[in-house]
């Protein structure tokens, strides 16, 4: 088999690739079917760069076209994922029989509320520490807890890892916080589209009560059941930026032009009801990744929310190479080299 033969059959199924074809589908009202690469003689010089640049044009074409197509729909940004990758929870297949209350509520609600997890001393001494932070969206990292012992403290808190460890199916680890003291307002969204695609589920977030919620200050909001709608995709979402905003580490703030219309409409399509949690100290709830949630607007602006978030991922999912830290009563957490910019 002669060179050209193997590249052309490279380049044949790198064209065959979902991205490509949703690109190829998306673009197919404006332009029709783009062509294909090369053609008669050309084609046989073809070499295995090929793929690259003819997914780079296709890129561009994409780019150039994307002011001219229709906004995106619910469908365009979402899929439905197999079960081969997923957490035990989230199988179509389960033996219900045998899962505890927590369990079950996770599978069919996506979320798990627990009263009074977190004891006292915890949570006033993290509050003590974050009220020296004069910053109402707290510490710019979202790794505090590498550099603050309160706040690892808190997101490791034992019996609350137990619980998310008995939600996804193996040991979670603290892997993001986020310590403002105001509602982060970030309207309807699901985390699962945030992560690289290999995470796939295997990750969680907590909503801790520091103290009893102000109903004025944009309690956490969420709707229950979403996490079995459709998954939003980095891929697709991201498809829908420009270029620049795609390149952008703050391209998750620019979907927010088209997902928060979206997914407001895919509430009132569905008829699906909001849940509003108004904690109580020590209050914790958990949310799947792909519960459909939002930090809402506050009443009153600028009412303080004595609130702390934190976000785990499985031990073996987190992408590329890590190390696990583990506190002295088995807490543990992502070791990053992320600085705390106090």
């Amino acid at each position: 088999m002669d060179a050209s033969h193997v590249a052309r059959r490279v380049a044949g199924r790198a064209l065959r690739t979902p991205q490509v074809q949703r690109l190829r589908q998306w673009l197919q009202p404006v332009d029709g079917p783009p062509s294909s690469a090369g053609g008669g003689e050309e084609s046989l010089r073809i070499e295995l760069s090929v793929v690259r640049s003819e997914l780079e044009a296709l890129q561009d074409l994409w780019d150039r076209r994307l002011p001219l197509l229709a906004p995106p729909t619910f469908d365009d940004l979402t899929e439905q994922l197999d079960d081969v990758r997923s957490p035990p929870l989230d199988r179509l297949e389960v033996d219900e029989s045998a899962l505890s209350d927590d369990q079950r509520q996770w599978r069919e609600q996506g979320y798990v509320l627990k009263r009074g997890l977190v004891p006292d001393h915890l949570l006033d001494a993290y509050w003590e520490r974050r009220l020296r932070l004069d910053r109402p969206h707290g510490w710019s990292s979202t790794a505090p807890y590498m550099h603050v012992p309160e706040v690892l403290h808190l997101a490791v808190h034992r019996p609350l890892l137990d619980v998310i460890d008995s939600l996804i199916g193996e040991p979670m680890a603290v892997s993001l916080n986020l310590t403002g003291v105001v509602s982060t307002e970030r309207n309807w969204h699901q985390d699962d589209y945030l992560n690289p695609p290999d995470v796939r589920g295997w990750y969680a977030a907590a909503w801790f009560a520091v103290g009893d919620i102000d109903p004025a200050s944009g309690p956490f909001q969420f709707v229950p059941g979403s996490h079995r709608w459709p998954v939003l995709r980095r891929d697709r979402v991201r498809q829908f930026l420009t270029a620049e905003e795609r390149n952008s580490p703050q391209w998750p703030r620019y979907t927010e032009r088209f997902l928060d219309e979206i997914l407001e409409a895919e509430i009132a399509r569905r008829q699906a009801p909001v849940e509003t949690f108004l904690g109580e100290k020590g209050d914790v709830l958990i949310w799947h990744s792909r519960l459909v949630h939002r930090g809402s607007l506050a009443s009153v602006p600028g009412t303080v929310r004595r609130s702390f978030i934190s976000h785990y991922t499985g031990v073996h999912h987190w992408p590329g190479s890590h190390e696990v830290g583990v506190t002295t009563s088995g807490g543990r957490y992502m070791k990053v080299d992320i600085p705390l910019d106090e």
